[in-house]
């Protein structure tokens, strides 16, 4: 026995290694195999049976059908659950495959060419992370909420599955829930009966799905309220939990959602491709919202204690806007890997623009998409750190860390530009026949770009390897001279930058002609469009008049930066308070703030030009954006770079500073928008004792401020600022004592957490800096470690934070790529040294560089910080 035996084990560990050395032995699914599996599998079907606990934890049976091309070793990805048991082809293999490393690997002996079955019994934890299937316990009424958020590598947080984007699959459903819950999912419930082996709970069978990629399936349950309504013949729903139900307006959410149906199956030409549209609103979610296939998820950040302000109103419809269209975009057509999550968020973040300038009351949507999403593209792109559109992505890890500023922003700025190019109806006629090409299926990069050249009759090859497949910004500068209404004008381009290369460029470019008298000043106006191209254009053309001043980009189609020759300051204020057109002079405020943060324009500048025109600005979003940039306590603005100069500078400018602020809140209309943004900005600049009374006085109803509410949220953010200042009051503590049992919500409890957290106190750091960063805290929620630390150093706190510089790179250096990237990639952002010095950018790049094999989220992100201490650097020597 022992000498046949021998052999044969050893003929047996070859054989299994020769078939796991076919898949990466680490937790993340690379593309490499991603690309093996979707070559063996097809028609793949789940049929699911969950058992929902108010446990740690919930138990499910899978039934996973497929189809294989050949008998070989499948990966199957399913993160620190248990699995019970395992029948493969009714064999029972629970003992011979074991779960290690996050996943599964079914020996090639057990599967079978044609169709295969398999059935797991399983048993998997609650998340608290966001990720997988989050559970959140209210700390008002005691109810327990659950939601699942699965992209970009998290459905398998769930159930074991085949959690890649081209492994569409159908889904059948069925939870066991207690009695009071809703349960929501995919399809809509053909039948909601007792649970015949629990007479606690109730059984929701759900219809099967059309064919999805696991990462867009959802399950939510709990004791939601809802709200329903109907568009055509579309079954509407919307969801929150019952302690925040009193905050919902209904009729808004619903409103903006029908703005969206009324805009979409007609563009596209193509039906809203699913049964039902749910849209939940959810607690502790680490995004703004994701686009589950026909059961919307969306964070509590869109719910308002207070009166929604206009911008705030509009943000949600743009949300809102933005994940329908990815019932198209995503869902119906998705990309094959995720080097093409573009074709995702680029497009939906594009289209839902293009919705509320076509059919919604927010006609200002493209200032709002300049002023946030291409703001975020430029800085994105700025860094060292920056990708092509079209991003090489090798595994699931390197996915998260595509979800930016490029992807969205970049990509949408990008296709704006097309539009331009092809003109509107060309464009629309490319995507209707892309989607209806690709309806159920997956896509590329290529498949996009052959539609929209079968539509124009024009090849976009070298337009796809310029903008979307390197990376990299132009710059340009504009030389020009005019005599006898002929402009004469040169655009040099730049192309700076790894990689980076001369693009072709269509822009429009304004015109000032400043007329003045002695009453009035008025201004001529007029608008080129330019073709430009390689490192220089020139050109001579007739124009109606010579201008004085020069705006390039004026309508904001081309994606460049424009690098000035010098601010001509007196003519830039006569045209900002003059020019009627809030779209151009927002256009100009950012090339302005631009030469400011290129260390060009000093931030004592843009004070002094801010300070002169903001009391005669009537647009509310500047005025929103130049108080934001003077008193923001967070990055670069005019209050952060006080605290580079002198203490007897800094303080006085402050003063100053804080006194304009409340100055202009005085002089705001009662109840408005604008009234709000001036109390805030005001806040934000408190430094002073002084000051720090009079906002304490404003708290204690002392000081009222005519038609300003101070709602909840207002008051935790005056106890924050002043818990931060180290204020002290003898009466501080019971006031704080007093709000925190008013407010014993979630957010009551982490702007609690916060005031603690924010204290000027070393042993207080200490407590909250070691919490912070533990990572599997049985007591805090990932989504609260979050907000405490994003409170724990404000930027008069740097003496603090530079005593916690040491344990917390020592601390990031334990994390490997299998945890949480939403986790780390939250406190990295939060607690990374910025102290604007030589030092710390040096400690941080010596870190990088001797840890290379950092989790993907913290290297990118402090590889981006060592990139701004650097332009931080810059900015402060202007200053002195």
């Amino acid at each position: 026995m022992k000498n046949v035996f021998k052999p044969l084990i050893f003929f047996g560990m070859v054989f299994l290694i020769c078939h796991c050395s076919q898949y990466d032995s680490h937790y993340h699914l690379t593309q490499k195999d991603a690309e093996k599996r979707a070559s063996l599998l097809s028609d793949i079907h789940y049929d699911l049976h969950i058992k929902l606990t108010k446990e740690s934890y919930f138990e499910g049976k899978l039934s996973l059908n497929f189809q294989s091309w050949k008998s070989d070793t499948i990966r199957l990805d399913y993160f620190e659950g248990d699995i019970q048991s395992i029948i493969v082809n009714g064999k029972d293999v629970s003992k011979d495959i074991k779960l290690e490393k996050g996943y599964l690997l079914i020996d090639g002996n057990y599967i079978q060419k044609g169709k295969n079955d398999l059935s797991l019994a399983f048993k998997t934890p609650y998340a608290r992370t966001g990720n997988g299937l989050h559970t959140f316990t209210d700390p008002e009424d005691q109810e327990m909420y659950l939601y699942s958020q699965f992209e970009a590598f998290h459905a398998n947080k769930m159930f074991p599955c085949f959690d890649q984007p081209d492994l569409k699959a159908t889904f059948s459903l069925t939870v066991d829930a207690p009695n009071s819950w809703k349960v929501i999912s995919t399809t809509l419930p053909i039948s909601i009966l007792p649970n015949p082996d629990d007479s606690s709970q109730t059984r929701h069978t759900f219809s099967k799905s059309k064919k999805i990629s696991p990462y867009v399936f959802s399950l939510h349950a709990g004791p939601y309220t809802v709200w329903e309504d109907k568009y055509e013949q579309i079954p509407l729903r919307l969801f929150i939990r019952k302690s925040l139900a009193r905050y919902v307006d209904p009729k808004l959410w619903f409103q903006y959602t029908k703005d969206g149906f009324g805009f979409f199956p007609t563009y596209f030409d193509f039906p809203y491709p699913f049964e039902k549209y749910d849209q939940v609103i959810v607690p502790e979610f680490n995004f703004g919202a994701m686009e589950n296939v026909a059961a919307v998820t969306f964070s509590e950040r869109f719910v308002s204690r207070s009166p929604m302000t206009r911008s705030q109103k509009e943000n949600l419809s743009d949300v809102i806007l933005h994940e329908m269209a990815h019932m198209w975009f995503g869902n119906l057509v998705t990309m094959k890997w995720w080097n093409g999550l573009w074709l995702n968020e680029s497009f939906a973040t594009y289209m839902a623009s293009l919705a509320q300038e076509k059919n919604s009351e927010f006609k200002e949507t493209w200032e709002s998409f300049f002023e946030k999403m291409k703001q975020w593209a430029y800085l994105e792109d700025s860094f060292s750190t920056n990708h092509p559109i079209e991003a090489k992505v090798k595994d699931t890890e390197e996915a998260f860390i595509q979800f930016d500023g490029i992807t969205y922003g970049k990509g949408a700025s990008v296709l704006k530009q097309l539009v331009f190019f092809l003109g509107p109806e060309v464009f629309q006629k490319g995507v209707q026949s892309y989607l209806k090409r690709y309806a159920y299926s997956n896509s590329s990069l290529l498949d996009f770009l052959t539609e929209l050249e079968l539509a124009g009759g024009l090849s976009l090859r070298k337009w796809s390897k310029d903008w979307l497949e390197t990376k990299g910004t132009n710059a340009i500068k504009f030389d020009y001279s005019c005599k006898d209404q002929f402009l004469s004008w040169s655009i040099t381009q730049f192309a700076e930058g790894e990689q980076n290369r001369y693009r072709d460029h269509k822009i429009q470019i304004g015109l000032y002609k400043i007329n003045e008298s002695q009453t009035s000043t008025k201004l001529d106006f007029q608008s080129l469009a330019l073709v430009y191209t390689g490192r220089n254009t020139s050109f001579v053309e007739k124009v109606s008049f010579c201008p004085d001043f020069v705006l390039l980009n004026d309508e904001d189609h081309d994606f460049v930066i424009w690098r000035w020759k010098g601010t001509q300051i007196e003519a830039l204020q006569k045209i900002l308070l003059n020019d009627t057109d809030s779209f151009r002079r927002l256009i100009l405020w950012s090339n302005y703030w631009d030469q400011v943060k290129y260390g060009l324009v000093s931030f004592d500048e843009f004070y002094q030009l801010a300070r002169a025109v903001l009391p005669h600005e009537k647009n509310v979003k500047i005025k929103k954006w130049l108080l934001s940039n003077l008193s923001s306590d967070r990055s670069y603005s005019y209050f952060t770079s006080r605290f580079w100069k002198e203490t007897s500078v800094s303080e006085k400018d402050l003063k100053e500073l804080s006194n304009f602020l409340w100055d202009g809140l005085k002089e705001e209309v009662a109840s408005s928008d604008e009234q709000r943004y001036w109390f805030l900005s005001y806040l934000d600049s408190v430094y002073g004792k002084e000051e720090a009374i009079q906002i304490w006085n404003v708290l204690l109803g002392n000081i009222t401020i005519p038609g300003l509410k101070l709602d909840q949220d207002l008051r935790w953010s005056i106890l924050i600022k002043l818990s931060s200042l180290g204020f002290n009051d003898p009466n501080f503590e019971s006031i704080l004592e007093k709000e925190r049992k008013l407010d014993t919500s979630s957010r009551g409890k982490n702007s609690y957490y916060s005031v603690l957290a924010a204290k000027p106190d070393l042993s207080s750091k200490e407590k909250w800096f070691h919490l912070v960063l533990k990572q599997k805290s049985e007591e805090y929620s990932t989504s609260t470690l979050r907000v405490i630390a994003y409170h724990l150093f404000p930027i008069y706190q740097k003496d603090i934070q530079m005593q916690f510089t040491k344990p917390f790179l020592d601390t990031l250096a334990n994390f490997g790529p299998e945890d949480d990237e939403n986790y780390l990639d939250g406190i990295s952002k939060a607690l990374a040294p910025d102290f604007c010095n030589l030092e710390s950018k040096t400690i941080l790049s010596k870190f990088v560089q001797s840890h290379p094999k950092l989790p993907a989220s913290i290297k990118k992100t402090l590889k981006k910080q060592i990139d701004l201490e650097e332009r931080c650097i810059r900015m402060r020597k202007l200053a002195k």
